[in-house]
This record gives C-alpha cells, structure tokens and sequence, in this order.
C-alpha cells in the first residue's frame, strides 16, 4: 500500500511566487494520497488569496488545506503547524517560493515499497545547477553522532526536499525552533543526534529560488543577529542532559560554533557589531567539560589556547596563528609537545 504523503507549504509574502509553487504541486504524478497543507503566516501582500483560487479551480485528487495563523509566527511555527495538522505516513516541506518537479513525491516514496525509512532525501537545484550529493545513492543508518564523518556535508542541511516519516519526528521530537532564524541548521543538528535510517535518491527533485529580500541575502546586521541566535540555539541544546550524553556531541558541537563563526567572518562588522558580537558568543566552550572530550587535534588547540578568553576575537587570532599558519607543523613535533600539555583521560574541570 502506498504511504499517504503530506506536503506542508508555509505561506508568507510569496505572491510572484506560489503559483509556481503550487502548480508544480498540482502536477505530481503519485499514485498515493496526498494532501498538500498551505499554513497562512499572515503576510501583507495577497498570496493566500492566489493560492485560494488556484485551489478553487483545481479538479485533481490531492486533498487542499488552509490553515491560518492569527498573526505572523515565522517559517518555524508555521511547519509546527503543519506537522501537527498532517495525516500523512511522510510529510514533506517545501518552501513557497521554491518549486518541485513532477515526479518528486513518487521518486522518493519509491524506496519505501521495501523499507519504511525514516526519510528520504533527492538532489536539488539552484541557479541551474544540480547540488550534488556527497554521498552515493542508496541507504544509510547513524546511531546518534557515532559516525561523525557521516555529519558533514554528506546530505543537504535544509528540511525541504526530505520526505520525513511522521512517526519518525514525533518518537524523537524532531521539531523547528520558533523564533530563530537559520531553522534548517538547527533542525539538522538535532536530526544529526538521534538514530536514523535514511535513503538518498539520485534525482533532482527540487528546484531552490534566490530571492533578494530572503532571509539568505538578507541585510549583515540581519545575519549577524541571526548567526548568534544559531550559536545560542547550540548551547543551549549541549547543556541539555539528553543531548550533553551522546558520544561525540562536544566534536559536533565544536563542529558547528567554528561553522558560525567562520559565517561571522565574512559579514563586514564596524565596531558596535563586533562588541556585540563579543558579548553574545562569550564563554563558547563553557559546555565542553575537559579539553580530552575533544577527539579533532586542531579542535584541542583551539580549546588550549581560548581558555581564558573564550571570544570570538579570541578564536579568530588563534585560528589564525595556529591552525591555519602552522597547519602543517601542527601535524609535527609542535602538536606533539602541544598535546604533551593534555591530561589523558578524561576528568572534569574544576
């Protein structure tokens, strides 16, 4: 029997767009049952009501829904609502102003006549150009971060384009955080942390549109605030119990702080945004309990030496002086006398 698939479309000042969308929706070639949930987030311009025909004069079999908020909560909460509104066995995210190809829902349940994966992930596009998944297509299965290797970069980080099993969500919890923007990083890093079994299709099924006014080319001091909500967001999760247990969650997190940062790097900051920026990242290891929770060499020096500044200024220059100036060295006699320096087995700091 083929699975019911709910396709959850937050709406939200899309008007050139959700028609595109919508149709491309409209086209799918499933056999199955679909219903294709459209959440109103309450945007200024008349979206909802384009979609509202589009849906009038369609003679199909896919199953509309409209379900309004009472005033604008962001992309995060308006995929909450879908997800707890959906019927589905999978549900699926796509992005209003983006659209998808004809067959995409019937490419990814087609894995799942032998196996219920907890989500299937195709290839997307954007700018004409295939994104091309670095791992091969065929099945996967993480416990947890155990295979970290497998964690960056092996399959895209947005939400959209990965047909999730709804049970899946639900057993492990797996919602966006209201609020934030950048939901899509945070949503991987929690997928990252909890077993999962998961197919990747070798087909393009999904087509990204870069907007001016989106929240990716959105303005630097925009960014800025955003990159520190994501590193709030982080540790904040690392200190939670159920997330400071799992093997290799201080690798993953540190992973993740030197991703934000090096995105921080590339904003062109003056000196109020950097003060801000100072305060807010302050203290970015206080999560890690010791030095030797660090598996990644380079990791370790960083550690060692921000120690007693642990800022974003701080990390940069050691960055620089050390894990990129001496990267080669590092491999040699000065990270062999470096890590001399490093207790051996693990004990907690005072």
């Amino acid at each position: 029997m083929l699975p019911k698939v709910s396709i959850i479309i937050p709406v939200y000042n899309v008007e050139p767009y959700i028609e595109e969308c919508l149709q491309s929706v409209m086209r799918q070639s499933y056999k199955g049952e679909i219903e294709c949930i459209l959440v109103d987030d309450c945007g200024t311009d008349n979206s909802i009501e384009v979609a509202e025909q589009l849906i009038k004069d369609y003679n199909g079999s896919i199953d509309f829904k409209v379900l309004p908020h009472t005033h604008n909560q962001g992309l995060s909460a308006a995929r909450n609502t879908g997800i707890d509104a959906a019927c589905g066995d999978y549900v699926y995210f796509l992005d209003s102003d983006d659209w998808i190809s004809d067959d995409c829902i019937e490419k990814l349940t087609q894995p799942l006549d032998l196996k219920r994966y907890d989500f299937v992930v195709g290839h997307y596009e954007r700018d004409g150009k295939d994104s091309i998944v670095s791992c091969s297509d065929g099945e996967y299965h993480y416990n947890g971060l155990k295979a970290r290797k497998g964690m960056k970069g092996d399959i895209p980080v947005s939400a959209c384009n990965k047909l999730f099993r709804k049970r899946f969500l639900s057993d492990n919890q797996l919602l966006f955080e209201v609020g934030k923007v950048y939901e899509d990083s945070i949503f991987s890093f929690d997928l990252a942390c909890v077993e999962r079994r998961y197919y990747v299709v070798n087909s393009v099924t999904y087509y990204y549109r870069n907007r001016e006014n989106s929240i990716t080319t959105s303005k630097d001091q925009d960014k800025i605030v955003g990159y520190v909500g994501w590193f709030h967001s982080l540790r904040n999760r690392v200190r939670q119990d159920k997330y400071k247990n799992i093997d290799g969650i201080y690798d993953y997190y540190l992973f993740w702080v030197k991703r934000v940062f090096r995105w921080i790097s590339r904003v062109e900051m003056d000196e109020t945004m950097l003060n801000y920026v100072q305060k807010e990242t302050k203290d970015f290891l206080d999560v890690i309990p010791n030095i030797t929770y660090l598996s990644n060499k380079h990791d370790r020096v960083v550690y060692f030496f921000c120690r007693k500044d642990q800022t974003y200024s701080r990390y940069q220059y050691v960055r620089q002086q050390y894990t990129e100036k001496y990267s080669s060295r590092l491999s040699g006699r000065i990270m062999r006398n470096l890590l001399n320096l490093i207790p051996s087995k693990k004990v907690e700091c005072s």
